[in-house]
């Protein structure tokens, strides 16, 4: 599948998801008074997240400058120092925003497309894994934006529900959010990286449904 197919695919789960401009929460009616199980959603969010932020950081890795990189280790270092959870999640959404924002910019740089020119085998395998995993992540999640808003409302339609499960109602919503938040960036970086793709000579590889398994991106450099 080519990039171009794929950055298509993404604008109609954004859209789809009402979040193809500035982030909102997506106004999806749910007409269904029954519901999945929060905690399960929760789970598939938890996942959905750590893959994109496994992946745009292996991306980072492989375009970032030296000085980029150290700045995102103080960072990580800061993160890993953290003990409050409310501000490791901050801190680890900031951290991937950043790499995505960075990556983006990098894949654009006339100079980092005729470095990747030169990357070898196992270097272009690694940014291939990881682009389908940052892929497989963002379809992932473009999914669980609207199910966990529905989610959401199905359980507050009903009193007895709203009032039992109201914690685990903010949670959702905290969790669409934080999704919405990153599927915005997570758009712009698969655009960007169509150039830098081509200039590498990368056989691009993405996932056809959001239940495919990753694929391991961790020692191929």
């Amino acid at each position: 599948m080519r990039i171009r197919t794929v950055i298509a695919a993404f604008a109609v789960v954004l859209s789809a998801a009402g979040i193809a401009g500035a982030w909102g929460l997506p106004s999806l009616p749910s007409t269904s008074s029954s519901y999945g199980d929060p905690d399960a959603f929760l789970e598939r969010a938890r996942k959905a997240e750590e893959l994109i932020d496994r992946s745009a950081d292996s991306l980072f890795k492989a375009v970032a400058s030296k000085e980029q990189q150290a700045k995102m280790e103080e960072m990580q270092k800061k993160l890993n120092e953290t003990t409050d959870d409310k501000e490791k999640n901050a801190l680890r959404q900031e951290i991937t925003e950043s790499e995505m924002a960075t990556i983006e910019k990098q894949a654009k740089d006339k100079e980092v497309q005729e470095e990747a020119k030169k990357w070898d085998a196992n270097k272009k395998k690694h940014v291939a894994n990881a682009f389908y995993n940052f892929a497989l992540g963002a379809l992932q999640a473009g999914l669980l934006v609207p199910e966990g808003t529905n989610l959401a409302r199905a359980i507050s339609s009903n009193p007895v529900n709203a009032v039992r499960l109201a914690l685990k109602v903010k949670s959702v919503l905290e969790s669409v959010k934080s999704i919405g938040g990153i599927l915005v960036n997570t758009g712009k970086v698969i655009s960007a990286l169509k150039p830098l793709m081509s200039a590498a000579d990368i056989q691009v590889k993405t996932p056809a449904t959001a239940t495919e398994a990753p694929v391991d991106a961790s020692k191929d450099i």
